[in-house]
């Protein structure tokens, strides 16, 4: 089953491919973990000077079995861009320009969060890039709204900061759409001007930023949900944290990277189901939701021979619930289950194809959160870029 629906996914990209101009883009991806695979592909493909265009599909299944097997649209969208902005709308993942260099571990609207039907624009005003955008995250049940808007500031070339503001809103409030539309003005002046009430709403605070060292390369994202956070508050402390560090030359070489991040229990939630930062299920943080903490040092070496990178390194992460759940007494602790492993990449650049691998292994500690139960975590991930004439 999942074979032949693969083999669906490729041909209607394909098909949607052939008609397409110069300047398309085509990028499949085969993930396979733990026995679950997810077959992703998508086109991207300029319609003219100014106009683009995105398609994307996915589907995912149990291997070796017809249960559970899911199709979905990945990306339906439209932009038009020049030398100032660019505006987009459709279904697809929310994107804009980071600050940090975060290779591994987004906590704030990573590339692979669910497709979300939105508008918004973006532009470039000397070395400032300011993104805004506005969501629709009801599932066609009740009224759930996302606000989003960032700005990218680099001072000074070794220097890049950036910060963040999101707004989730379960009811409409007296100018939201000046609070949606407008650049810059925050979300969290809602609170004063017109006074919304606590209960309607969840505000999150996001900054970002790169350093670039002369021998080494340090970035890092905060995100934080809870105010205030002070000892004697009695509110949990929702936040999100990843640092790291890049370097060419600290080991002769090789490429050394090294990334550290904790996401607190609950660090995306809400009192209230609706105002939640997700999107039905699906956290819009973390990619693997929230109560973990996950570290990865990887290296990586050119190989002039094969025009290729290799890469290898170890990780480790602890999960606790990581659904992202209302907190207020309804999620009870549990088990943490841990992964110690190791991971091997490798990149291969052809003149218009571009191919890469990635292999996951570890040995799993408290498995599916059962205490000393043993197992095993497997990833393969396979991605092909093809860049059309």
């Amino acid at each position: 089953m999942l074979r032949r629906t693969i083999l669906s996914v490729l041909t209607i990209v394909l098909c949607l491919s052939l008609p397409a101009m110069a300047g398309t883009k085509v990028d499949m991806t085969w993930d396979m973990q733990n026995g679950v695979n997810e077959f992703i592909a998508g086109v991207k493909t300029d319609l003219s000077q100014n106009f683009s265009l995105k398609l994307g599909v996915s589907t995912t299944g149990q291997m070796g079995s017809n249960a559970d097997q899911t199709f979905a649209v990945r990306q339906l969208g439209l932009s038009y861009h020049n030398h100032f902005i660019r505006v987009f709308g459709g279904a697809m993942a929310p994107q804009f320009d980071r600050a940090s260099d975060t290779q591994i571990h987004h906590i704030f609207m990573p590339d692979t969060s669910p497709a979300l039907p939105h508008l918004g624009y973006t532009f470039d005003y000397d070395s400032v890039t300011y993104t805004k955008l506005y969501a629709d995250l009801s599932r066609k049940a009740g009224y759930k709204r996302l606000g989003v808007h960032h700005i990218r500031w680099q001072p000074v070339p070794y220097l890049t900061l950036g910060f963040g503001e999101a707004i989730v809103a379960s009811q409409p409030f007296p100018g939201d759409l000046y609070y949606y539309s407008l650049p810059v003005l925050p979300y969290y002046l809602a609170k004063y001007f017109p006074g919304i009430a606590t209960s309607i709403d969840n505000a999150i605070f996001y900054g970002d930023g790169t350093l670039q060292l002369p021998r080494l390369k340090l970035y890092g994202e905060l995100l934080v949900n809870e105010f205030p956070m002070a000892p004697t508050e009695t509110n949990p402390k929702l936040y999100a944290i990843t640092l790291g560090l890049e370097s060419e030359t600290l080991i002769a070489g090789w490429d050394l990277l090294v990334e550290l991040c904790h996401v607190s229990d609950q660090a995306y939630s809400n009192g209230l189901p609706q105002n939640i930062f997700a999107y039905g299920n699906q956290s819009l943080g973390h990619v693997l939701g929230d109560d973990l903490t996950a570290g990865d040092v990887r290296f990586s070496k050119h190989l002039p021979k094969f025009d290729a990178e290799a890469r290898i390194g170890v990780f480790y992460q602890k999960l606790g619930n990581t659904d992202v759940a209302p907190w207020i007494g309804q999620v009870p602790p549990v088990t943490p289950e841990k992964t110690y492993g190791i991971k091997l990449g490798f990149d291969k650049p052809f003149t218009k194809l571009h191919l890469s691998f990635d292999l996951e292994l570890g040995y799993v500690v408290n498995d599916r959160h059962q205490e000393d139960n043993a197992g095993y975590h497997s990833r393969a991930v396979l991605k092909g870029s093809w860049q059309m004439p």
